[in-house]
């Protein structure tokens, strides 16, 4: 029993220590280096989130953006009507997120009942459609009720913008983790692995997808919620559901390995510096060069980052393990 302790608190303890120096960040690092911590957190929570339903049942969603956008959208219209009406803010922020995170969870609910009856790519097609016809909706109907396009929203303080990313990724990755080892995350992972004899065995694929779908745009909204405090005071379309929302999270959790808990990790933390060093460093160039460099994983690493990793550790302690082992006799 002491031995399987260990086990645990030498897994949590890192973890547990990694998310209490996160707290202190802001008083200490400057407001350059903190934009990029709190990328960091952003794409770790929406990697966490897209990993917690398509790592698991291999249902590769696109609709990413379709949910950060409404939570964003919801958030900034709210914003802007408790100003207008002089009442702001009439609700805390954290009620607010949670209203945001539920109303992405109800548009998955609704898209989830209909898509999740198909497979492969053209899942992934449909699910990236939905981002494009809510968009669409959003931005004619601002134009058409208020003439106008866009949100102008209040502007908050760093340390405000930080602490909201970094609050909603830990209780993101909490959320997942707790969820994936509850029966909800078995049955969803004995949908990724074989549907038909999950279906055989008596669990019941359409509402475990679809709850599952829901719970995962539903977080995605809550990151997008968060997000909406670090825009600088308005926000668009072309801003909420930039298509990157839907595309990083997947590039991410493939990058550090879609099959393991800890791809989506790896891969959202070093696809984000990367990308932040190339920007700076190859402003014209950046793009292109992480193209190639994503290729080049793809191709030499197609289980990702910890694939390697295991590959390697398989090497040397297999090894190991059979130099060590007994000759059988003749």
């Amino acid at each position: 029993m002491l031995k399987g302790k260990d086990v645990n608190l030498t897994k949590t303890l890192p973890i547990v220590l990694i998310f209490v120096i996160l707290v202190f960040p802001p008083y200490f690092l400057s407001d350059y280096y903190l934009t990029i911590l709190r990328n960091v957190l952003m794409w770790l929570a929406l990697s966490i989130s897209w990993h917690f339903f398509s790592g698991s049942t291999k249902y590769i969603s696109l609709g990413s953006a379709a949910f950060f956008g409404v939570g964003v959208y919801f958030t900034a219209k709210y914003l802007q009507l408790s100003i207008e009406s002089g009442e702001y803010p009439v609700l805390p922020l954290p009620v607010i997120v949670l209203l945001a995170g539920l109303a992405s969870f109800a548009l998955a609910l609704v898209i989830g009942l209909v898509t999740l009856r198909l497979r492969g790519i053209y899942f992934a097609i449909l699910t990236f459609s939905v981002n494009v016809v809510v968009s669409n909706i959003i931005n004619s109907w601002e134009i058409a009720v208020t003439a106008t396009r866009g949100t102008y929203i209040p502007i908050f303080d760093s340390q405000t913008v930080y602490y909201s990313i970094l609050i909603c990724t830990i209780l993101i990755l909490l959320l997942t983790t707790l969820l994936r080892r509850s029966k909800f995350g078995l049955a969803l992972k004995m949908i990724g692995e074989c549907e038909e004899a999950a279906v055989h065995v008596g669990v019941n694929a359409s509402i475990y997808k679809t709850l599952g779908f829901a719970i995962s745009a539903m977080l995605i909204g809550f990151m997008g919620a968060c997000f909406t405090t670090r825009l600088n005071g308005y926000v668009n379309t072309d801003i909420a559901f930039d298509p990157l929302y839907s595309f990083m999270p997947a590039v991410m959790t493939l990058l550090g390995g879609a099959g393991t808990v800890y791809g989506p990790i790896i891969g959202s933390t070093t696809m984000s510096l990367l990308s932040e060093y190339l920007r700076v460093t190859l402003a014209h160039y950046f793009l292109i060069i992480l193209g190639l460099i994503l290729i080049a994983i793809v191709i030499l690493m197609p289980n990702g980052i910890m694939g390697m990793i295991e590959k390697i550790k398989t090497k040397l302690f297999g090894s190991k393990r059979a130099a060590k082992a007994p000759e059988k006799p003749p």
